[in-house]
């Protein structure tokens, strides 16, 4: 025995999830009505009516609105999540940047190291500054082996002994 048609309350309650969808998308990619509505190909207030369930939407209208959030239909109609809930704010981030398929990927295996079980890899340690060449003398190299004040006197010295000679 095959169910009968869904009543009223039913397809006025589908209706107010979708409304509410159709505007917590649009208000999660930032547009706003007139925007939303543009992209569609309807009236402002059209738009304002579906996103209060006030208008039951045909299909066309339902592939323009999906076409205007920039996803597949079947997203646009899904119920299990009307709140487009966490998991979904990445496939919004990967839309609104752009990636491109390596780019995903990349991302992917980022977050692939990021959250491996075990422990925390350490960063890596940087290496220790060379230390200048002169006897006794600790402090970092600025070039040639020497520090700051042993590299100056240096240059000093050659520079004044030309002249000496």
């Amino acid at each position: 025995m095959s169910p009968g048609p869904p009543d009223a309350s039913t397809v006025n309650g589908h209706l107010l999830g979708l409304a509410r969808r159709i505007r917590t998308l649009r208000e999660r990619r930032g547009l706003t009505q007139e925007d939303f509505a543009s992209r569609c190909g309807i009236s402002v207030s059209f738009a304002s009516l579906l996103e209060r369930g006030e208008r039951s939407p045909s299909y066309e209208t339902l592939l323009q609105v999906a076409g205007a959030l920039e996803l597949p239909l079947w997203e646009l109609l899904r119920v299990d999540d009307v709140d487009d809930s966490e998991p979904h704010r990445l496939e919004g981030f990967a839309r609104a940047k752009k990636l491109s398929r390596p780019d995903v990927d990349r991302l992917l295996k980022v977050a692939e190291m990021m959250f491996a079980s075990g422990s925390t890899p350490a960063p890596p340690a940087r290496p220790e500054p060379a230390r200048c060449v002169e006897p006794e003398c600790q402090r970092a190299v600025l070039a040639r082996g020497l520090c700051t004040a042993h590299y100056h006197q240096a240059r000093r010295r050659k520079v004044a002994a030309p002249r000496e000679g």
